[in-house]
């Protein structure tokens, strides 16, 4: 018993004397194991003293100063790019206004302070309308002789630019209504006016185009077809006076949007 525990003990000894004779070395290893897991740290030898004199120090790592935080509206503002914030406000807010609205009273927007992309969307969109259907307004003009400024702006004015119900959904740009003896037509009612108003349905909007032109050449337009087709404004006034709407400013609305948007080019 005596020579296990005497056995034991010079074990430990020499382990302390290893230790002892290798502390630098197990030191050095200690310190590169701790910077391969830190790299931030510097490690600094000054070689000019003697080796006995050698000296090491540790730099413990400096933190980091955050960046300077720019708001990000900021930064688009700075940038000159979209405010993301104040687009998705004014897309919610243009949902407020007409396509003609801005058409129709050129002063509107500055009188109510409303965003100026609101203004060239809406204006934007009426342009897009035109360069989309003036090559059929002009077509009928030439086979029914109408005024393709006078098509246009009646299809701007009857369908929002595109944007009403009866046109998405029914391809009716003009407020069509059904004839009283409709055999091969459909009709739909959107209780806009009365429940007993049924407009007509078009497989497209060229039909829609088509059909407008069929009626300003039945009887009750008919005197009109002895205007001048560059006169836009007698056609406008005579579509008003035969009752073509109820709107009392009718005339004065077709007018405005025809010099508004430059229409009367296309009656040339």
């Amino acid at each position: 018993m005596d020579i296990g525990i005497s056995t034991r003990q010079n074990a430990y000894n020499a382990q302390g004397v290893w230790v002892t004779r290798h502390w630098f070395d197990l030191f050095l290893l200690s310190l590169l194991l701790y910077v391969v897991f830190n790299k931030n740290i510097t490690i600094e030898f000054n070689l000019n003293s003697r080796p006995s004199q050698q000296t090491m120090t540790l730099i413990a790592p400096v933190p980091m100063q955050p960046a300077e935080v720019v708001p990000t509206t900021l930064k688009h503002n700075q940038e000159g790019k979209r405010n993301p914030e104040k687009s998705v406000r004014a897309k919610k807010s243009s949902k407020k206004y007409g396509n003609l609205t801005f058409v129709l009273s050129p002063d509107y927007a500055e009188r109510h302070q409303v965003d100026r992309e609101i203004v060239a969307e809406k204006i934007g969109n009426c342009r897009n309308y035109v360069e989309q259907f003036a090559r059929a307004a002009q077509l009928e003009m030439r086979e029914y002789g109408i005024p393709a400024s006078i098509t246009l702006a009646q299809g701007l004015l009857e369908s929002n630019a595109g944007d009403s119900r009866l046109s998405r959904e029914s391809n009716n740009h003009f407020g069509i209504k059904c004839r009283t003896k409709c055999r091969s037509c459909t009709c739909r009612n959107y209780t806009d006016d009365d429940i007993y108003d049924m407009f007509r349905v078009f497989e497209s909007a060229s039909e829609s185009y088509r059909e407008h032109s069929i009626l300003l050449n039945s009887k009750r337009y008919q005197h009109l077809l002895n205007l001048d087709k560059k006169d836009y404004k007698g056609w406008a006034k005579g579509l008003k006076k035969a009752g073509y709407a109820t709107d009392r400013r009718y005339a004065e609305k077709l007018i405005q949007i025809i010099e508004a948007l430059g229409l009367q080019e296309y009656d040339r």
